[in-house]
């Protein structure tokens, strides 16, 4: 049967419709640049006299920005369109891509990164675009193609960044390279994209957002100061904490919360919420350390894979690869064996490539052969966790429950960031050299975490919304 579009709404789906190649192109640079900083990451470090739990630290402040700022951006942009907010994050990811390639200190590169993670944004608000547009069911199918290209720019990226950086200075170039890409997405999305037509009603969570940008970024610099400031620290350590708990008794009383906390304690729902935060261990845990730790030179620290860019992004490319062909087989493999089965078996995967990394990492096929491992497992998780949540929630919750989800990932990746730069700040060889444990250590946790997920995927049961 075919579909009626009233003539009013014709132009519109048909303008959205055109747009949709333009956006796959804008998500190609954001893949690029995702994919293509972390390997620039360890000589940046080098030119800056930064140490490995600076930079998990730089990467953690990315993760905790976008953890906050997705459902920030994403209910601004209910409220007053979702272009304009794709246009202010994609100026912010400019902005901080600028004082990354400029930064010549920790603090200006902690800035840029923190700008950085608006680029987590850019997709949320695309959807909605293309949602509003073309309806739940087309605009559904249209963002596939979106994420297929941020996959593919994310592993191009790492090759091409890789290959290139292979000079002494050829960083900073390539720094500048990377923050050309957002001031190409500019006008895309200042003049061809369309804005959304639907607005919402209400306002914004203002103190909400405060109470949980506060506390966490307390906690984050109390992680990342535990070893020159144990005294501070410490006393940021309470602090944290302490915000949170008033953030959640103000999400509770609150008539629009930013997050819908009692969906985490909800009992079908709060399983699925712990794998997310889980999945973002996997995901992003070890990320940082695990870079300054093959880039580390042999003959300097003891340890390490001296590998240059090309190298690094060459190893990176077994668990991008492994983690598409995961993501692509999930839901033939969960019809099959069932959902829960097949996601306990991808945190037991990623849970055996960390364990395996923490039991040999002298050589570099120990780091491909299971970072491919924890790649296929990380992309089961990636395309059956937002499937089981659905089923999990009420009809009138998908939106907010698909935010928590979301940004429990984020936060869990700024988390490990600034525990893995605890770390690695904590045990130290020298000044500014953490032992070879200190790596181990990061790994054997993120292992650990990963097995946490298997049982708890194994108790989860079939349920209908």
């Amino acid at each position: 049967m075919t579909e009626t579009v009233p003539l009013a709404v014709a132009p519109v789906r048909t303008a959205v419709r055109a747009t949709v190649p333009l956006l796959v192109l804008v998500e190609f640079a954001s893949g690029v640049l995702q994919g293509g900083f972390p390997i620039l990451l360890p000589r940046l470090g080098e030119r800056l006299h930064l140490d490995a739990g600076d930079l998990s630290l730089a990467l953690g402040v990315e993760f905790l920005v976008s953890g906050v700022a997705v459902p920030l951006t994403s209910r601004l942009g209910d409220l007053h369109g979702h272009r304009l907010l794709l246009r202010v994050t994609v100026l912010l990811t400019l902005l901080g891509a600028v004082c990354t390639a400029l930064a010549p200190d920790l603090p200006l590169l902690l800035l840029g990164r923190a700008l950085s993670g608006f680029l987590a944004c850019w997709l949320p608000l695309e959807f909605a675009i293309l949602r509003d547009g073309l309806g739940e069911e087309r605009g559904g199918r249209a963002v596939g193609p979106l994420v297929g290209s941020l996959t593919v720019g994310s592993t191009l990226g790492a090759l091409a960044v890789g290959g290139l950086g292979t000079g002494d200075g050829a960083t900073r170039p390539l720094l500048w390279a990377l923050a050309v890409l957002p001031l190409l997405a500019l006008p895309v999305v200042w003049w061809f994209v369309p804005d959304s037509r639907t607005r919402a009603h209400g306002r914004i969570d203002w103190p909400g957002a405060a109470l949980l940008s506060l506390g966490l970024t307390l906690m984050l610099a109390g992680l990342g100061g535990s070893a020159v400031l144990p005294g501070a620290a410490a006393v940021l350590l309470v602090l944290g904490p302490v915000l949170l708990a008033l953030f959640v008794r103000h999400e509770l009383r609150a008539d629009r919360p930013m997050v819908d906390v009692r969906l985490l304690a909800r009992r079908a729902t709060a399983p699925v919420f712990a794998l997310s935060f889980l999945l973002g261990c996997a995901l992003y845990g070890a990320q940082g350390p695990t870079l300054a730790f093959e880039a580390a030179d042999p003959a300097e620290t003891g340890y390490g894979l001296g590998a240059v860019p090309l190298q690094l992004g060459l190893l990176y490319l077994p668990q991008t690869v492994a983690a598409m062909a995961g993501a692509v087989v999930a839901d033939r493999l969960a019809r099959r064996y069932g959902a829960a089965g097949v996601l306990a078996v991808g945190f037991g995967l990623c849970a055996a490539g960390y364990a395996a990394i923490a039991a040999g990492h002298h050589a570099f096929w120990q780091f491909a052969v299971p970072g491919a491992v924890c790649g296929f497992g990380a992309g089961l998780g990636l395309s059956l966790l937002p499937g089981l949540l659905m089923r999990r929630l009420p009809r009138d919750q998908t939106g907010i429950g698909t935010g928590v989800y979301n940004t429990l990932k984020s936060l869990a990746g700024a988390a490990a960031g600034a525990g893995a730069a605890a770390a690695l700040d904590a045990l130290l060889l020298r000044q500014g050299v953490p032992r070879e444990g200190a790596y181990t250590a990061v790994w054997t946790v993120c292992a650990l975490a990963c097995a946490l997920g298997t049982p708890i995927a194994l108790a989860l049961r079939p349920r209908v919304r």
